[in-house]
């Protein structure tokens, strides 16, 4: 597999969600090399952050926190742990068949393709910033479009207003997970500040 195979994967995979996602199913991905797959994509969004950060610092309750690569990083692989973990057991419940692996190679796909979406932003922010706000725009949309057919795919639904829900579901259940990981982060820092 090539470049151009991944390159029309990735046209693929906007166009015909669904075709892609039965393609990455049948590739049969075993879970050591998928959640390897995930370590890589979350270090190279750490590293894109980073860059970003460096070139466009902006000052945030949160920057002190967000701005160390190792708690970024933490952040991110918890991030698509929890939706990984979160589709396959919203969906699950809702009669999806499902497994982890075959949410896992979708959920990483996705993230790949952000991460070039990302990389593109980033120089256009130099070139064209209009229209770097629109593909941002435009990735967004684009990608909850890709997800519902993906969960439907990996579930095997056949229903894309079933997959809707168990997105809106797993969302929650993540704000929930990353609620309780930013307070464990918070506490930890706080409680490495020295008395005053």
């Amino acid at each position: 597999m090539n470049m151009n195979y991944w390159s029309r994967l990735a046209i693929t995979s906007v166009r015909k969600p669904a075709d892609a996602a039965q393609t990455l199913l049948a590739m049969g991905f075993d879970s050591r090399t998928l959640w390897s797959a995930l370590v890589l994509v979350a270090i190279g969004n750490t590293l894109l952050y980073s860059v970003s950060v460096a070139l466009f610092p902006e000052p945030t309750p949160m920057s002190a926190m967000l701005n160390t690569p190792f708690v970024y990083f933490a952040i991110v692989a918890g991030g698509l742990t929890l939706t990984a973990v979160s589709i396959t057991w919203v969906g699950n419940r809702m009669g999806g068949k499902g497994r982890l692996v075959d949410v896992l190679v979708l959920v990483v796909w996705m993230q790949v393709l952000r991460l070039v979406v990302q990389a593109v932003v980033l120089v256009l922010v130099f070139v064209m910033p209009a229209l770097s706000a629109l593909l941002v725009l435009a990735a967004a949309l684009i990608g909850i479009y890709m997800l519902v057919h993906f969960i439907d795919q990996a579930h095997g639904f056949h229903s894309t207003g079933r997959s809707a829900f168990v997105l809106i579901a797993s969302m929650l259940a993540i704000v929930v997970g990353l609620s309780l990981i930013l307070s464990l982060f918070g506490g930890f820092a706080t409680g490495m500040m020295p008395n005053v």
